[in-house]
């Protein structure tokens, strides 16, 4: 009698368990269609969306970025129609951009053809080999060097004194020196961008390296990571903000020593460029080579920017600010 009893019962506690399970299911379901419902979309990421909002990002354009170069525009404008400067010192907005049009194509000139007349591919393909070539040299050895000096403090007592004997000499004192041992061409041009670029990027380098925090490191310490694992797994990619704020130091300072450079040692680029308008009071065609430097070195930052957003998600999520 007891067992029928106990055997009833536990069937009883099993059906009324089936029961419950199955309207508790019931109610999620309809919960999780109620809310499909209303929100008019499946519950999967609709990731259909991302690549408009991205388009409409790059496409959205903000007014306040062109104010102060328009600012610069009419006050120009304004100087060269009120003749505060002669026009062969202060040429016109419109005789630069006619300046850069024969530049770019001989078709778009007037006249008798200049020095530097359709020369534009060959300057620009010519700058910016000398300035991101030399620029990814420097940096390289930037960063490496820089580490190891942030990291232990043997290389530092070696290495850090000498590179900041360095780093108050001025730059343009070693052209003479870079055009004798290298001679004309590209060697001379490479070796100063590569000498800027170094010690503009090694500084920011030791600098991050050394202000990862210490509770990080015991922190991976004591979850067993070994000194080889700190260093590439904590102390590098905490470093990379300051790494990053150098890259841009650096590719700014490539685009200038390259100018430089070529100026002197190269016969051709942007460098070679401004510095026949100069001799030849060619201020349109100068003015010209400046706005496409400027140009130039935008384009990259912007780049060293949008690798920096990837790469330091995290920062920017912890300051709450975007790069």
């Amino acid at each position: 009698m007891r067992r029928r009893r106990l055997a009833a019962r536990t069937a009883f506690l099993q059906q009324s368990h089936g029961a419950g399970a199955r309207a508790l299911h019931r109610e999620k379901t309809l919960s999780a269609e109620a809310i499909e419902s209303a929100k008019g979309q499946p519950t999967r990421r609709d990731t259909s969306r991302e690549p408009r909002s991205r388009v409409s990002r790059l496409l959205h354009i903000d007014p306040l970025k062109f104010a102060l170069p328009l600012g610069v525009l009419i006050a120009w404008t304004a100087a060269y129609l009120l003749q505060l400067m002669p026009p062969v010192l202060l040429p016109s907005p419109l005789a630069v951009l006619r300046a850069i049009a024969e530049w770019i194509n001989p078709a778009w000139g007037s006249g008798r053809p200049a020095y530097y007349t359709g020369t534009w591919a060959a300057d620009a393909l010519g700058s910016g080999f000398r300035a991101i070539v030399g620029f990814v040299i420097g940096s390289a050895l930037a960063i490496v060097v820089g580490v190891a000096v942030g990291w232990s403090s043997k290389a530092e007592r070696i290495i850090d004194p000498t590179v900041q004997v360095l780093r108050p000499m001025p730059r343009t004192a070693l052209l003479p020196f870079a055009i004798i041992f290298f001679g004309l061409g590209n060697l001379p041009a490479l070796f100063l961008v590569v000498y800027g670029v170094f010690l503009q990027v090694y500084l920011q380098v030791v600098t991050g390296v050394k202000l990862v925090s210490r509770d990080w490191k015991r922190a991976a310490a004591m979850l067993g990571a070994s000194q080889r694992q700190i260093l590439w797994r904590v102390v590098i990619p905490g470093a990379l903000p300051h790494i990053f704020v150098g890259l841009r130091l650096g590719i700014a300072y490539a685009w200038t020593m390259m100018i430089l450079a070529e100026m002197f040692a190269v016969s051709g680029g942007f460098g070679y460029v401004l510095w026949r308008g100069y001799e030849f009071m060619r201020m349109d065609i100068v003015l010209g080579g400046m706005i496409m430097l400027g140009l130039f070195g935008f384009i990259s930052d912007r780049i060293i920017v949008a690798i920096a957003r990837r790469k330091l998600a995290w920062a920017q999520e912890l300051s709450g600010n975007q790069l």
